[in-house]
């Protein structure tokens, strides 16, 4: 299996890769492993790894059991790690009091009235002018790695599961039997899928996040598989009649923290043994310089009726990581297909195209003019320049 065909020029195409070597080493005839759960833990008479039907087995979903007591990133390794069916630390778990949302707000639009008040009682929202705006442009790349639950790495399958609605259980679920046990991860990088607007909080879909700031709107620039383009319109509402990839965000300053609010999204998945969204996922972010004066914290409060049973909460700090005038920083847009042409094979399984397959597209090589002398211009006679 080929994971590239043949120029890796102008793309960064580590994490990509990674995503399919991993495709390429999955050994597909592995049997599940004859894994023994932890001492003192009794399994359950059935589980993902045993069930015939997991549809049927609503009532077990939300017990750690049922997935063996892994993580989400433990279920979508699985085949990757040769692990299949063996059993994670049972006592490895984020309290669902550290994944909701602290505040009281109902919605999005709540959220940022109350945050528009708390502005104005102080004087704002703050206009400010090319002189005054806080000095944000620059690199940045994300930490505090271990604390993110968003990557699935933190807390169990059924934690994450429990804060979903019944819908949104079901997709999840189906997600994590079919990446962990009948192997066809339908991953957005691999079939350069959009990588959609969650995306953007997800371990690997963004590195470096370049910030650009101007009186008129913040933009937000990152991608790995794709391209990440946000904006932040200050002092703009919401217009946008159809559904954006990465939604329409509007927002305001208040000092030096900027308020921004993100809806008209469309709804999307998290992937990796997470979660889907719906379209009516809508996201408050508080954006403040850290109290070290290093770096930003981005404090995301996500509303989505359809998918959450109650909102989600997330905090991360941005550690700043080069100038804007770094040469070596510079932003390269991603073409994804040029670098990953996976498809289903026959067995419903990720298959990665090569050169010789006839499905084949060779990018480089201008494959319109391939098309039309293969399907129109058979049998005609060309100069020979």
């Amino acid at each position: 299996m080929w994971c590239y065909s043949f120029s890796l020029t102008m793309f960064d195409c580590r994490f990509v890769f990674a995503y399919c070597a991993a495709l390429a080493a999955w050994p597909i005839g592995i049997t599940l492993a004859q894994s023994s759960p932890p001492a003192g833990m009794d399994p359950l008479p059935t589980d993902l790894f045993t069930t015939e039907n997991f549809y049927l087995d609503r009532e077990h979903w939300t017990d750690p059991r049922y997935a063996r007591c892994n993580t989400p990133r433990q279920l979508t390794d699985m085949w990757r790690d040769e692990r299949v069916g063996e059993w994670g630390d049972c006592g490895l778990d984020r309290a669902t009091e550290d994944i909701v949302s602290p505040y009281a707000h109902r919605t999005a639009e709540e959220h940022y009235e109350a945050l528009k008040a708390e502005a104005e009682a102080d004087g704002g929202p703050t206009p400010h002018t090319r002189e005054t705006l806080p000095d944000w442009d620059g690199w940045y790349v994300r930490a505090d790695r271990d604390e993110q639950w968003i990557y699935g790495r933190n807390l169990q399958t059924a934690t994450m599961l429990s804060l979903l609605t019944p819908e949104y259980r079901k997709r999840m679920m189906q997600m994590n039997f079919h990446e962990a046990v009948s192997n066809s991860p339908q991953w957005n990088a691999s079939f350069c899928y959009p990588e959609g607007l969650m995306r953007w909080w997800a371990e690997f879909a963004i590195r470096d996040i370049e910030v650009l700031v101007t009186p008129q709107q913040v933009q937000l620039l990152s991608g790995v598989a794709d391209n990440f383009l946000r904006k932040v319109l200050i002092g703009a509402e919401h217009t946008q009649l159809v559904p954006q990839w990465y939604g329409e965000t509007v927002g305001f300053w208040s000092g030096d923290t900027l308020i921004a609010w993100t809806a008209n999204v469309q709804g999307w998945t998290l992937s990796h043994s997470m979660f889907e969204y719906s379209g009516s996922l809508e996201i408050i972010e508080v954006i403040r310089p850290a109290e070290n004066g290093e770096g930003l914290v981005v404090e995301t409060t996500f509303y989505d009726p359809e998918a959450f049973t109650q909102p989600l909460h997330a905090v991360t700090p941005w550690q700043p990581s080069g100038a804007v005038t770094d040469p070596e920083l510079r932003y390269t847009f991603i073409e994804c297909r040029t670098m990953s042409q996976i498809v289903n094979g026959p067995d419903g399984r990720p298959t990665q195209r090569i050169f010789l397959d006839e499905d084949y597209i060779d990018y480089y090589n201008r494959p319109w003019a391939k098309n039309w002398e293969q399907h129109f211009e058979q049998g005609w006679a060309r100069p020979e320049d």
